[in-house]
């Protein structure tokens, strides 16, 4: 997934430039530029937890998270997309809440679930191949 908000660095490792800056680890954020400051600080924070995560449980290589949001009201709804690249695959989620960290943990915990389910499936593939 070559997206034209991804540069590369000099350590080879591809950075996500928002208008705040670079997210390190293959990491693309795509509309949470209207957010406030404090929001998309708490959304990098919880983004950066989540990758840690996704480490471990798999072969990460990145993640694109895009936000839209729809206006009712005085309030908005957010609809946010991933797209999560392993070895093992291609993951994908979505999830529109109206409190966007509700939203964007949904998101996150189904892709840490699938890439869960397919390790598994693997070592119980790998196990039956071994006997």
């Amino acid at each position: 997934m070559k997206d034209k908000n991804l540069l590369d660095d000099n350590e080879g490792k591809t950075v996500a430039m928002n208008n705040e800056g670079f997210l390190r680890g293959n990491v693309a954020l795509v509309g949470f530029e209207v957010l406030d400051p404090s929001e998309r600080d708490i959304v990098q924070k919880m983004v950066e937890n989540y990758v840690k995560k996704m480490n471990i449980n798999g072969n990460f290589k990145e993640i694109r998270l895009s936000l839209r949001q729809h206006k009712h009201g005085k309030t908005f709804k957010h609809e946010i997309d991933a797209l999560a690249i392993f070895s093992q695959g291609r993951f994908e989620a979505e999830s529109t809440e109206w409190n966007l960290y509700i939203a964007l943990s949904q998101v996150c915990d189904r892709i840490l679930s699938e890439i869960d389910h397919n390790v598994k499936k693997e070592q119980r593939h790998d196990k039956k191949v071994m006997q």
